[in-house]
């Protein structure tokens, strides 16, 4: 008997917690099967089982094995919510938020994102920091924000680190500090998070926050250009003009450069144009 056979024959008997490893395992695993997850999912969250509950709103919320139903999904994430389930309390949270599929009430939703950061939600945390960033449902403070920023990034959340990089990186109106910008953006930037790699190579370029150092500046342009950020790849197409952290290849800059022009950067544009026609003249 296979485990899904296995899964199924014990859910069939009721018990709720089978039922939801059995539609996590139709939702997850292949053979995929969202309906017969969602089945599932509803038989537990049916039961009081808060995890199928919130998988259950989430499935509802996505249209995902099921017809899409706002208003059913927050039902659900709220009786989850209530239970203690911290990502339904976090879903619950941002459609109060912003106002998806229920009247927006920024003051509950700031209630819902305090419950799910108490027990660790690192995007709570980081949802709670944007509201102190931006004075959304409460009075705007820049201490507070970077303290709930800290919590997310310190519980591994790529973006809390991308935006402590921002803040002390002078990008917010918030007194610059190089070095622990250039910290926070390398964190983020190690994860892969295309814009503080573009922004870690500048660090590297001017040597804000960390030894300057052009190799290192060239090396963090060119991994967020293969991800395909523009102004990565208007920067690197500098580097290969100048000679700068590379060796100079004015072929290397004309592609580059033509990646960022292709994505809108009108700078790109105008270095195209003049080195196309250097190119020509040589």
């Amino acid at each position: 008997m296979s485990r899904r056979s296995d899964l199924l024959s014990k859910a069939r008997n009721g018990d709720a917690d089978v039922q939801f490893e059995l539609a996590c395992d139709y939702d997850f695993e292949l053979p995929k099967d969202r309906r017969r997850a969602v089945y599932w999912y509803r038989k537990a969250a049916e039961q009081g089982h808060a995890e199928s509950q919130n998988h259950l709103g989430e499935c509802l919320r996505d249209g995902a094995g099921t017809q899409q139903s706002r208003q059913e999904a927050l039902a659900w994430f709220r009786r989850a919510a209530e239970q203690g389930n911290a990502d339904a309390q976090v879903s619950l949270g941002a459609a109060l938020f912003y106002g998806k599929g229920i009247k927006k009430d920024k003051t509950e939703a700031l209630s819902w994102y305090r419950k799910a950061a108490r027990r660790g939600h690192d995007s709570a945390q980081l949802n709670i920091g944007h509201m102190y960033r931006c004075g959304e449902g409460v009075t705007q403070n820049w201490n507070r924000a970077i303290i709930w920023y800290r919590k997310a990034a310190e519980n591994g959340h790529v973006a809390a680190m991308h935006w402590l990089g921002r803040i002390y990186g002078g990008h917010e109106d918030y007194p610059t500090d190089s070095k622990r910008a250039a910290h926070w953006l390398r964190q983020a930037a190690d994860q892969g998070e295309v814009q503080s790699q573009c922004s870690l190579g500048v660090c590297y370029i001017n040597g804000d926050g960390v030894e300057r150092d052009l190799k290192m500046g060239a090396y963090w342009y060119r991994m967020a250009a293969l991800q395909g950020d523009e102004w990565a790849c208007y920067l690197l197409g500098q580097c290969y003009r100048d000679g700068t952290g590379v060796i100079c290849n004015a072929r290397w800059a004309r592609h580059w450069f033509s990646k960022a022009s292709s994505q809108g950067v009108i700078e790109a544009r105008k270095e195209l144009t003049q080195l196309e026609r250097h190119m020509r003249e040589a």
